[in-house]
């Protein structure tokens, strides 16, 4: 497997962590957009990954990033602190943020913490909410 900035080297307390919890993160440049995508569950120990790949993102040449929910699978409050941190770093850049897909438990989350008032959000609209 190609090496991925987003997953920590063997024997890394970090790396155990994202093995455990399946989190990793994708970005790619798609039409002038920066489109990050996380899998598996995002919470304390894998939320710095999120953060290094955001921090790549906000570098890159987009002027838009769009943060993809669809495969992640659970979010805790760690979790949201980045993403309205990222929020915040895109105002002050004049980019935008959306999140987009979020699934039912963490969009949940995002209603009961009130961040659904913060964050774009575009559902999946193949998902009830």
């Amino acid at each position: 497997m190609p090496n991925n900035p987003y997953r920590p080297a063997e024997g890394d307390q970090a790396a155990s962590a994202l093995r455990r919890t399946g989190f990793h993160v994708d970005v790619q440049p798609v039409d002038g957009q920066v489109v990050v995508r996380l899998h598996g569950e995002l919470d304390m120990a894998t939320a710095p990954a999120l953060h290094q790949a955001l921090a790549g993102a906000f570098d890159g040449a987009g002027t838009s990033i769009v943060i993809d929910l669809a495969n992640l699978t659970f979010m805790d409050s760690t979790g949201i602190a980045v993403l309205l941190g990222a929020c915040h770093q895109a105002d002050e850049a004049g980019q935008s943020l959306v999140v987009r897909s979020p699934r039912r438990p963490v969009l949940k989350a995002f209603r009961l913490t009130g961040v659904d008032k913060i964050l774009a959000i575009e559902p999946d609209e193949t998902v009830p909410t």
